[in-house]
């Protein structure tokens, strides 16, 4: 009886001081505000919480940690996904972030490890890599079901089989990508970064090594709350093009990025424009460059800017584009030679 009474004394005060570390793990947790919040710990199997949760409108707070993820974890409405944050503040590469975040989302036999089904969700300091999915609509990320209210933001997404995210929508910020489209039947269908079929900001994003594009919008690039709109982002050493926007009429921003050693498996040029209309290219950096401890030469070919169209019927005539107050560096730009009404270009040095 004695030994006994010592057994369930000692596993009571072990209980409390997981318990009582756990508190202060959660008052220490920075930034976890919300009406419904919920604490994941690494012990915890993160899709089945999110996925079977009771409440609406959730704030997943996941401390510091690897975390397995089976089976697709599905945000809802209202819902926030919030990594713990680092203690430091995120890098600088460029007029890009390159983020540490402490939360890994490993995928195990899953084709996406989350997806958002709604407004106003978001995805903030998670380190996602795994999936395993190839077809349209898979990758670490599956945004198609999202609006223009999601954000994911200081986020590392790397080594899926066939991108970052897919279907974007809403705001991609702050982050590093790298590494995506692994399986090369991906290549030409869905391998980037980042693709979307509506318009998305991309902005401060660190994106490198990527084996199809870095950032692409295609399919009619569909209006949302503004313009394809990537800025302020460093893309290089894309197996393709570095940003594509494809077979859209509807608006592109392309402004003040660092593009550098983009088509290294087959020629697009760091930005491609190809069957689209009413897009402006400015403020961009081309040319051969020193990023990350990592040297990159030109685009391929010496291609800074490409703006063509295929002639097909069934897609978008070129039309509308201006290349305007580059710094190319030695780079061309592939469309200047058309009427100023298809490709108008002024003051690129």
């Amino acid at each position: 009886m004695g030994r006994r009474l010592f057994l369930l004394v000692g596993m009571l005060a072990l209980f409390a001081c997981v318990v009582t570390t756990e508190k202060q793990a959660e008052a220490a947790f920075s930034g976890c505000t919300g009406t419904n919040i919920m604490y994941i710990y690494p012990r915890d199997d993160i899709d089945d919480i999110i996925n079977n949760r009771s409440s609406n409108a959730t704030t997943f707070c996941v401390h510091a940690g690897t975390y397995q993820v089976s089976e697709v974890a599905r945000l809802k409405t209202g819902d926030k996904l919030k990594g713990e944050p680092p203690g430091a503040a995120p890098a600088k590469v460029g007029p890009a972030t390159k983020p540490a975040p402490v939360v890994f989302l490993k995928g195990d036999g899953t084709d996406t490890l989350l997806s958002a089904l709604g407004s106003n969700i978001s995805i903030t300091w998670v380190d996602v890599s795994g999936a395993d999915g190839t077809g349209r609509g898979a990758g670490a990320i599956a945004a198609g079901s999202a609006d223009s209210t999601f954000l994911v933001q200081y986020a590392r997404i790397h080594e899926n089989d066939a991108l970052g995210i897919s279907n974007a929508k809403g705001r991609i910020l702050d982050s590093e990508f790298f590494s995506n489209s692994q399986n090369s039947g991906a290549i030409g269908v869905n391998a980037s970064a980042i693709k979307g079929i509506t318009q998305f900001e991309a902005g401060g994003l660190y994106v490198h090594g990527e084996q199809g594009n870095g950032i692409w919008c295609d399919v009619g690039c569909k209006e949302s709350a503004g313009d394809f709109y990537v800025h302020d982002s460093v893309i290089v050493g894309s197996g393709r093009a570095g940003i594509r926007y494809e077979n859209s009429p509807t608006g592109a921003v392309i402004a003040n990025n660092w593009i550098h050693g983009n088509g290294v498996a087959e020629r697009r040029g760091g930005v491609d424009i190809r069957d689209s209309q009413n897009a402006l290219v400015t403020g961009n950096v081309f040319g051969a460059a020193t990023i990350d401890g990592k040297s990159y030469p030109v685009n391929k070919d010496k291609i800074g800017v490409r703006a063509t169209d295929s002639g097909r019927s069934d897609r978008v005539n070129l039309a509308g584009v201006q290349i305007r107050n580059n710094f190319m560096r030695t780079e061309g730009i592939k469309g200047c030679e058309l009427p100023d009404t298809i490709v108008a270009c002024s003051g690129n040095q």
